[in-house]
């Protein structure tokens, strides 16, 4: 039977539903066991790092311990220039099966590592960097693959809904990360080197990322079949398939690259700050303890709901006035509310978590809507690699925001630097969102359609239709 992406066959076709909600529940799941992996260095490792670094120095414990941290988004650009190129060619399913058992069997590895009093610091400490990288590749793949089949399988009238649903996954990572480490925290109790987390606990986190990554890469692998668009565009290029890369450097397609790099750059200097410095201003204010940051984040959690309203949004009312919102909001709100978080004038918990919820809403916001923009603007052949490269590619210059905190603190005072740098990246969203098509509603059968084109406009008969069943 085939199975349509639009028209009635959509919602008369039981096999086709069933494999829609299973290939969006795949994406779903596999995207929060992905930022399962990346936060767990940032939380469950760190109280047991003294395990690998055994008797460094201090300082070089302290560039050890920012290395750990980095290594695995170093490796996410590169997996998403090899996956994505993968997922364009050989299909999405497969690759996202295999970057998600490739991450998962390497937090299984993690976990067996031996420590600085049985190989060394040295050999401990560069084992521990090199998987991490190596498994910052396969979490870089991941989401080459999964979100683009997901949207593919998505009604187009509600494409912007599931695509920020998938996207609010990402805030479920660090809460199972949290979840899993004050559980383990109650078995073995962290303190100095001879204390049960420093020894064995720290581990048992990772094997459970081993395991929920094993489940969802096996579900997606067996109960997931390929979207009909992607078997599609596949078939139809075959042999004359050029690299999706080289694809999304020209023409149309290139035009959309640099878009969509533009918009996760700017939106990776807001999504940075949030995450660093908010929690850094937080426990600058007196009598605010590491116990209140716990107790704030967990409030702040509640934020995806701002991934799915303006996904929802953007079903309505368009992409780009979606974009144009949530980022106006941005520039509004958020300068106020991280300066007020650093200026120590705001007193209370309540009042502080306040203001933290406030800036994580209008922080997530335009990720709510960019998974299905950006995935409307390529074509089903470069699909994966645009969304992934984009997405891997553009984290690099905004990660640096320390050091341009630090320059701009010359010029003005130091607490107002993070509220200009998430200016800043608010207007690169909203130039770079100008400078692009509306996209709700496109086919993605003729989403791109000259992007395997060498060079040149498309042509008249390769306009993007806008689909108009449910």
């Amino acid at each position: 039977m085939s199975m349509s992406t639009s028209g009635p066959a959509e919602v008369t076709d039981p096999a086709f539903r069933i494999q829609r909600r299973r290939a969006i529940l795949s994406a779903w799941a596999g995207f929060a066991v992905d930022s399962y992996s990346i936060y767990i260095a940032s939380t469950v490792l760190l109280p047991a790092l003294i395990y690998f670094q055994g008797d460094m120095s201090p300082e070089t414990k302290s560039v050890f311990a920012g290395m750990t941290l980095a290594a695995t988004l170093l490796g996410r650009p590169l997996g998403g220039l090899i996956f994505g190129h993968f997922a364009d060619r050989l299909g999405r399913r497969r690759i996202g099966s295999i970057t998600i058992f490739g991450f998962g069997g390497i937090s299984l590895l993690i976990a067996c590592l031996p420590g600085a009093e049985l190989i060394g610091a040295v050999p401990a400490t560069t084992l521990l960097l090199a998987l991490r990288f190596v498994e910052g590749i396969f979490l870089g793949g991941e989401y080459t693959a999964a979100t683009p089949m997901a949207l593919e399988y998505a009604p187009p009238r509600r494409r912007g809904l599931i695509g920020a649903l998938i996207q609010c996954s990402a805030s479920g990572g660090p809460l199972l990360v949290a979840i899993a480490m004050v559980l383990t925290l109650l078995v073995a109790p962290s303190g100095g080197l001879d204390s049960p987390y420093v020894q064995w606990g720290w581990r048992l986190p990772f094997i459970l990322g081993f395991v929920l990554s094993f489940l969802v890469a096996w579900f997606l692998r067996r109960k997931v079949e390929e979207s009909a668009i992607q078997k599609e565009a596949v078939a139809e290029v075959g042999a004359r398939a050029k690299s999706p890369v080289l694809m999304i450097l020209r023409g149309k397609a290139g035009r959309a690259f640099v878009q969509a790099w533009v918009i996760m750059m700017g939106v990776f200097f807001v999504v940075n700050l949030t995450g660093s410095v908010i929690p850094q201003f937080l426990l600058g204010n007196e009598g605010y303890t590491p116990a209140d940051l716990a107790n704030t984040q967990l409030v702040t959690s509640a934020a995806m709901v701002s991934y799915v309203f303006f996904g929802w949004l953007s079903d309505h009312i368009g992409r780009k006035r979606a974009l144009y919102l949530a980022t106006a909001l941005t520039v509004v709100v958020y300068p106020v509310v991280i300066t007020l978080l650093g200026s120590g004038a705001v007193e209370g918990w309540w009042n502080l978590t306040l203001l933290a919820l406030a800036a994580h809403l209008v922080t997530v916001a335009p990720l709510g809507v960019l998974p299905a923009y950006i995935n409307e603007r390529f074509a089903t052949t470069v699909r994966s690699t645009g969304w992934g490269v984009a997405y891997g590619t553009a984290v690099i210059i905004p990660s640096f925001f320390s050091y341009y905190m630090i320059w701009l603190g010359a010029l003005v005072p130091f607490v107002y630097t993070a509220g200009i740098l998430a200016v800043f990246g608010a207007v690169l969203i909203l130039v770079a969102t100008a400078s692009g098509p509306e996209t709700r509603g496109i086919d993605l059968r003729t989403a791109g359609s000259d992007a395997d084109r060498e060079d040149g406009p498309p042509s008249l008969g390769a306009t993007p239709s806008v689909a108009t069943g449910t």
